[in-house]
């Protein structure tokens, strides 16, 4: 039978039950995939291990119970409840093994509540629950990717199994989380429907990478690409060497692309890598026949300062750290990785296009002390783009010079705000003093500290109010012009 693998909601729980005496933490490790087979229909497939050590043995054997619960709204449309058992202890003082579990659930498509129940049998401690949210949509009329099951091992089909996928008996990984001790990542992925949608073309592109989590760049050489034949299921199986991989937090992109290159469709799975014996960054000597050999050397350290906005922390930490001793090979090696992991095919071009921005923000946001790039304007624009609106209040009655700037869209986030205000009146810094986007500056009493002209100290008990005379902050800020 072959399986599509539609939607893989990866789930990690870490399961701590601990028993009377605190010397019992059970540890489970789960995730669940949905796959799609043609004759029998979708079903879900889950993947389940025990760290023995951490179960309680009764009669050397322990007990662990299972419940998935499937919901729309109040109404259960599948449930499944079992023992999972381990392996029979000869000795009670014997080592505890670890012990694992697949299950294969047959599951109409649909939007569910999948509630996982997980109760050590011997443990008096209440059972560990979970509901998360999964998603079952197969047409006939669109390429679907399956979500990418991570594989811990795998070996040739003597038998089929539950386990057997495209002739391999495969031991899924049911972590996201890859230690020093793991050198390679595997992983297996299936297409579907190319047959029917690219029926015109007699082969197609599937690429694979490796990319950075926060900027969605390329990872060094950890890609590569197969031409396939259309047919109704295509099977990709393959794997990365990760011993140089630094620590950091990657996602895994599988592409399908038609014959002319086209992006037809994507998926990813987040990953992460503890490896704190590799450089954090991956450095090549592809710069010497490149346009970054042509900068010259008194420019190298301002053009890494001024991509800083666009870096992730580990470059951040790389360039803070490592390009102090202003080693001239190191910098020219770090500029070239950082624009070649962005545009690994004009990675000129990339730079150029960005260094135009950072001019702008030259001419806009500079002061006397600091370029454009390095005041809190200019790194948002940098960051973030040019805003849908920006408003400008130069004088109003009792709060300082500021400016609101509204976005339609930034990063993943729909409608963000950013209030910036200039609260020495003499240089044209502009610090930010509010944003509604995660992960920039939120303060709760933004209109309070902009109201506080007279540098009157800030009462933390007062909060935001629009009683000032005059005052178009807070109509500013709700509905951008």
């Amino acid at each position: 039978m072959i399986k599509m693998l539609k939607y893989l909601l990866t789930l990690l729980i870490t399961v701590l039950i601990s028993s009377q005496l605190y010397s019992n933490n059970l540890k489970a490790y789960f995730t669940y995939s949905t796959f799609y087979s043609p004759s029998d229909g979708p079903y879900i497939e889950t993947y389940l291990s025990i760290i023995g050590n951490s179960a309680v043995f009764n009669n050397n054997q322990a007990v662990i119970e299972i419940t998935y619960v499937f919901k729309q709204g109040e109404e259960i449309k599948k449930f499944k409840k079992y023992n999972l058992l381990s392996p029979t202890l000869k000795d009670s003082l014997a080592e505890k093994p670890d012990f694992a579990d697949q299950q294969r659930i047959s599951l109409p498509n649909g939007n569910y509540d999948f509630e996982i129940t997980i109760r050590d049998t011997n443990s008096t401690t209440p059972p560990f629950k979970s509901i998360q949210k999964i998603s079952l949509d197969y047409t006939q009329d669109k390429i679907t990717v399956s979500d990418i099951e991570l594989v811990e091992a795998l070996t040739k089909s003597e038998t089929k199994s539950i386990l057997s996928k495209g002739g391999y008996d495969i031991l899924p990984y049911t972590s996201d989380f890859y230690p020093e001790s793991f050198e390679k990542i595997a992983f297996y992925v299936e297409i579907y429907n190319t047959d029917k949608i690219l029926s015109n073309y007699e082969e197609y592109l599937i690429n694979y990478a490796i990319e950075a989590s926060e900027s969605k760049a390329t990872i060094g050489n950890h890609k590569g690409f197969i031409r396939e034949k259309v047919k109704p299921v295509s099977i990709v199986l393959k794997s990365f060497p990760i011993k140089n991989l630094p620590s950091g937090n990657y996602n895994l992109v599988i592409e399908v692309r038609n014959k002319s290159n086209e992006l037809v469709t994507s998926k990813k799975i987040f990953f992460q890598r503890s490896n704190p014996q590799v450089t954090p960054i991956i450095l090549s000597d592809d710069f010497q026949n490149s346009f970054v050999n042509k900068i010259p050397a008194e420019n190298l350290k301002e053009y890494i300062e001024c991509i800083q906005p666009i870096s992730t922390n580990i470059e951040v930490s790389f360039a803070t750290n490592q390009l102090k001793g202003n080693d001239e090979t190191l910098m020219r090696q770090f500029f070239y990785n950082f624009w070649i992991t962005r545009n690994d095919v004009e990675p000129e071009k990339e730079w150029n296009k960005y260094y135009k921005k950072v001019e702008i923000t030259q001419q806009q946001f500079a002061t006397a002390i600091k370029k454009g790039y390095e005041t809190d304007r200019g790194r948002v624009f940098l960051k973030y783009g040019k805003p849908n609106s920006r408003m400008e209040v130069k004088s109003e009655p009792n709060s300082y010079p500021y400016e609101i700037w509204h976005y339609y869209q930034a990063k993943n986030f729909s409608n963000t705000k950013f209030v910036f205000y200039n609260p020495d009146l003499i240089t044209n810094d502009y610090p930010l003093l509010h944003s509604n986007l995660p992960g920039e500056l939120k303060n709760p009493q933004w209109k309070v500290q902009l109201h506080k002209r007279t540098n009157s100290p800030i009462d933390m008990n007062e909060k935001n109010n629009s009683e000032h005379w005059g005052d178009r902050a807070g109509d500013y800020y709700n509905n951008p012009r």
